[in-house]
């Protein structure tokens, strides 16, 4: 139990250390494989006038969505490098869906 537990706490390290750049519409994003947004970049200025705020807020939140999909993948496959099993195999034994799909408990 307690190398499971050594192996959980290395998985979370990565994740927490793994950084992911998403990029949408002249916004860029860094999360990290555990979700943590870290920094928001609007590379395109034009997108900052008043006429383009609904269009800024759109990139930003699909950005965003994108750097949580990429993370949740990585988290997968580090998921199965350290603990050495699917977390999708996991959840199907258990009667579940992705269990991670909300993020890892307590991350």
């Amino acid at each position: 139990m307690q190398q499971m537990y050594k192996k959980y706490q290395e998985l979370q390290n990565k994740l927490s250390k793994t950084l992911i750049r998403a990029k949408e519409g002249g916004v860029v994003i860094d999360i990290t494989a555990d979700t943590k947004v870290k920094d928001v970049k609007i590379e395109d200025e034009s997108l900052l006038s008043v006429e383009r705020k609904a269009e800024l807020e759109e990139n930003i939140k699909k950005a965003i969505i994108k750097g949580q999909e990429k993370a949740q993948q990585v988290a997968m496959e580090k998921t199965k490098e350290i603990l050495g099993f699917d977390p999708n195999q996991l959840a199907g034994m258990l009667g579940g869906g992705q269990w991670w799909a909300g993020g890892f408990p307590g991350l």
